[in-house]
């Protein structure tokens, strides 16, 4: 029997499935030393090449058994749909210049969905309303990309507007530098990118966390959410679009 994670990005047990780029070589190696069975994301030919792969562009987890891919993601169909989720198609097709690369690209957390309003999928903010999430606008469009969910009421994020905003909703948001974290052709990457949760209480991250300029700020919020990590390479942090769990194993 499947179980999913119910509430996206928070998994209660340890994590069966996630979703991950097919460009993440040693970080997928970790993860499914560790059991964990990977969806892995094809580039998307409209995509700049240090983003295609990236499953916080092409998939967003609504909860549950449902997500929402873009219309020129056919490519993650099968996958998913071995897995019996309900695949709903955006009408948006990924494009390569800003905004068109980010229908997708919004954070939920609990009882939130974090996301800018004027760069975000209809589709998104239709099946966040019905799931009864509060909408947290912010300029950002690379909402997703941008935040490390620790639990539902604590993230960490690189952006003063999300930082901002998400104080009036959540009870312990941290803001650190940018600039500590790679990203292929592109001047960096972001914190969300790099990471996603494996379990209730183990953050997995694509890199040493002492590569980060603000890694005490970083342990600090870890160790105040009582959340553990779990490097998966050595070397500097690299953002490969997150490390999105979709499946967890049955208690």
């Amino acid at each position: 029997m499947i179980k999913y994670v119910e509430k996206p990005n928070l998994p209660e047990n340890p994590v069966e499935t996630v979703a991950i780029s097919e460009t993440a070589g040693e970080a997928i190696k970790k993860t499914e030393a560790l059991g964990i069975k990977t969806i892995r994301i094809s580039p998307c030919g409209n995509l700049n090449e240090g983003i295609a792969c990236h499953a916080d562009l092409q998939l967003i987890h609504i909860g549950k058994n449902k997500v929402i891919i873009p219309a020129n993601a056919e490519h993650l169909f099968e996958q998913l749909k071995n897995l019996n989720f309900e695949i709903i198609k955006d009408e948006n097709r990924l494009k390569r210049e800003y905004p068109g690369d980010v229908p997708l690209n919004a954070q939920i957390i609990g009882k939130y969905i974090i996301c800018n309003k004027k760069t975000v999928s209809r589709k998104v903010l239709t099946e966040a309303e019905k799931a009864g999430l509060t909408v947290i606008d912010v300029k950002q469009g690379y909402t997703a990309c941008s935040i490390c969910v620790l639990n539902e009421n604590a993230i960490i994020t690189d952006d003063i507007g999300i930082f901002t905003a998400a104080q009036f909703f959540l009870n312990d948001v941290t803001l650190i530098e940018k600039n500590s974290i790679g990203l292929k052709n592109y001047n960096y990457g972001f914190i969300g990118g790099c990471c996603g949760k494996i379990s209730k209480d183990t953050l997995a991250v694509n890199g040493s966390l002492m590569s980060h300029s603000d890694c005490n700020r970083i342990a600090d919020a870890l160790s105040r959410n009582n959340i553990k990590v779990l490097e998966l390479r050595n070397g500097r942090m690299e953002d490969i679009g997150g490390i999105l769990p979709l499946t967890e194993k049955t208690p």
